[in-house]
């Protein structure tokens, strides 16, 4: 088979920032139409749309294609055969086994009650004005109450969500501008000063839980699985980043799906046509050290590459009518490796994805007990980092 390069767009690096920051989600989309399935959008910035590619490089993520960046936005370039990197796969895997097991069940059963308090507040006043905040509190406690336990106090967990709101408010100019210093540069600014005072406070939190671990928790189960405490504490500090705005952004897109459609077919078919639809993590990213070739594609060495499953959900050859939602094309669906990719692939998957499928589940069949309207002016989607519904706002009301 021939190998190419990539379709070149021809941007200079600032006419890519320009139009890139104009309209993310949209200038990705017109770049997939425009220029094909792979496109060198600017010298060593790659666009991949085609699941079939993207399955390929995630799947060979540690070994020819790297990891760029950390949770925490800071350069790395780990390998296999690395031991930092063993023993954070390690984890990972412990970890994942943790999270398909019955610590799960009653933590869906308090989660449904916790989904069902808030909604009985927002029935109470009628409406939920901006839902973002609420729920991004209740899917930081969650996961944290799932860490330390459900006998640890209350107040453990407040003070931790506290700690992961600073990082990632310290994170957030530096995740969402789309001009980067280079690191001997960026490690010396005072945006990236606070974000390391907010993650050393946020790791030595975690150290002290995992030093003594908590009964009944995640953290337990991994200390007693024989988990290390550094790369334990790097798990524990990437998975509290991702699970504060990733899952509230999914619950906010699903009111949204069940206020405007009303949908009513089986509740998974719902979270995968609204996951396809706006993908939370609708960007990743990966980097090529030295040449590689996916497919009739090659790559060049250093390149960027943009892995955006928000344009590969819309292939019109697995999603036909890809703008409509439809949650009965889900029924009996077959699907090739890549063409879905709301959780990531290869030995990067998001190890959550068990929970976070139960747990959105769960959010329909709570949001399902009541009574929603669509009463928003204009809803956008944010792209600047994860993506989440910007100018929501619903009528509730209980249905009995």
């Amino acid at each position: 088979m021939s190998v190419a390069p990539p379709v070149q767009a021809g941007l200079s690096r600032a006419d890519l920032l320009e139009d890139y920051d104009r309209d993310r989600a949209g200038f990705v989309l017109r770049a997939a139409r425009r220029y094909g399935p792979v496109v060198e959008l600017s010298p060593g910035t790659v666009l991949i749309s085609d699941g079939e590619i993207a399955h390929d490089v995630l799947r060979r993520t540690n070994r020819d294609f790297l990891m760029d960046r950390d949770r925490a936005w800071r350069p790395t370039d780990s390998r296999r055969g690395e031991d930092a990197l063993d023993s954070w796969m390690h984890a990972r895997r412990t970890m994942l086994s943790a999270l398909s097991g019955g610590l799960v069940e009653e933590h869906l059963r308090w989660y449904d009650g916790e989904l069902t308090t808030l909604m009985d507040t927002w029935a109470t006043a009628g409406r939920t004005g901006d839902p973002m905040p609420p729920l991004v509190h209740l899917s930081t406690d969650a996961f944290l109450r799932l860490c330390v336990g459900p006998g640890t106090a209350r107040h453990t967990r407040d003070g931790l969500s506290a700690l992961v709101a600073d990082l990632l408010g310290a994170l957030n100019p530096i995740v969402r501008s789309s001009f980067e210093l280079p690191w001997f540069l960026d490690r010396f600014t005072a945006r990236r000063r606070r974000a390391d005072r907010a993650q050393h406070r946020l790791d030595a939190a975690l150290r002290a839980l995992v030093n003594r671990p908590p009964d009944g928790g995640l953290i337990a189960i991994l200390r007693d699985a024989g988990v290390p405490t550094d790369p334990l504490v790097r798990i524990l500090v990437s998975a509290t980043i991702a699970s504060r705005l990733v899952p509230a952004a999914a619950n906010a897109w699903l009111l949204h799906a069940l206020a405007v459609h009303a949908p009513t077919g089986d509740p998974s078919h719902i979270v995968d046509e609204v996951l396809r639809l706006r993908p939370p993590t609708w960007l990743m990213h990966r980097a090529t050290h030295a040449e590689e070739v996916s497919g009739p594609w090659r790559f060049p060495a250093g390149a960027a590459l943009m892995i955006s499953p928000y344009a590969i959900h819309r292939d019109e050859r697995h999603f036909p009518d890809p703008e409509t939602f439809r949650p009965d094309r889900w029924a009996g669906a077959r699907l090739p490796a890549g063409a879905y990719l709301p959780f990531g692939g290869g030995p990067r998957w998001c190890v959550g994805t068990h929970l976070a499928k139960a747990q959105l589940t769960t959010a329909v069949e709570v949001f399902r007990r009541f009574r929603m309207e669509d009463v928003s002016g204009v809803v956008t989607a944010d792209t600047d980092s994860t993506m989440y519904p910007r100018g929501l706002a619903l009528s509730v009301a209980r249905t009995d």
